[in-house]
């Protein structure tokens, strides 16, 4: 059954009272929400602090990342990601819908899995120019209008098979009872071999690993808020919980037991 998804999920760790770090989101317009999930800003301020890391498991959809002097195109990035804050500054960053960055590209998604691209590879601007014109302005609807101003000049058409592909990724993310590709294929009536396909070309990874992904992101928020181990792991589909924490820390990084403690 669908349920509340925590905005913050795939955050791991994360702590709502770290007021040094704060993570802020906004719609985009209407033209482009067939394109865009949403645009996400990261600003911290940790002068005379130590660093802070935090640790990610990223939604399935490209990013575009800016920061002053680093900016790029993200592909989906397949292992946990780890992103050290230090001194004062800020991200921003927008997160595609799955699949609907395929539409600026003639390669399938696969090919940008776990890789960083320049961004004038896809738009007619390059990331000095972006860099320069969003963080010239400290308001944040001030930086959401320059980058829509700078992705209007490259609008991909709407997509049917993105349409698609975002129905069955939310009902993945929403639907905890969907644990493995075969439940997808009933609920969906289409072949295995097609949802891989389907995945490999506009999304790039594939379906097995988005419905583990989003379980994990299950796992991880259940166990941070003290939730039994083992009644998380059969209400994920494991039928025994070693076999859960072995996917577990291979995904996160740790056990069960020892994220639980911090470790």
């Amino acid at each position: 059954m669908p349920h509340q998804v925590n905005p913050n999920r795939g955050i791991l760790h994360f702590d709502p009272a770290q007021t040094n770090v704060r993570i802020t989101r906004h719609l985009p317009s209407e033209r482009l929400r067939h394109l865009i999930q949403h645009y996400w800003f990261v600003e911290w301020n940790l002068e005379g602090q130590p660093p802070y890391t935090q640790e990610v498991l990223q939604h399935p959809g490209v990013n575009i990342v800016f920061e002053q002097g680093s900016s790029y195109v993200c592909g989906i990035e397949s292992r946990k990601a780890a992103y050290t804050l230090q001194g004062k500054g800020m991200i921003v960053g927008i997160l595609y819908r799955p699949g609907a960055f395929y539409g600026y590209s003639s390669e399938p998604m696969s090919e940008l899995v776990d890789r960083k691209v320049d961004i004038s590879r896809y738009f007619p601007f390059d990331a000095e120019t972006a860099e320069k014109g969003i963080f010239a302005s400290n308001r944040l609807e001030e930086k959401v209008a320059f980058i829509e101003g700078l992705l209007s000049s490259n609008i991909p058409e709407p997509d049917d098979k993105v349409d698609e592909l975002n129905k069955i990724v939310r009902a993945i993310m929403e639907d905890r009872s969907l644990t493995s590709v075969d439940l997808l294929v009933n609920r969906f009536h289409a072949s295995k071999r097609t949802l891989q396909r389907m995945f490999k070309q506009y999304l790039g990874v594939s379906p097995k690993w988005v419905i583990q992904r989003y379980r994990m992101h299950e796992a991880s928020d259940a166990i941070e808020n003290g939730a039994d181990i083992t009644t998380v792991a059969l209400e994920l589909g494991y039928f025994d919980q070693a076999h859960f924490s072995k996917d577990f820390k291979a995904i996160v990084g740790a056990s069960p037991h020892a994220y639980r403690r911090g470790d």
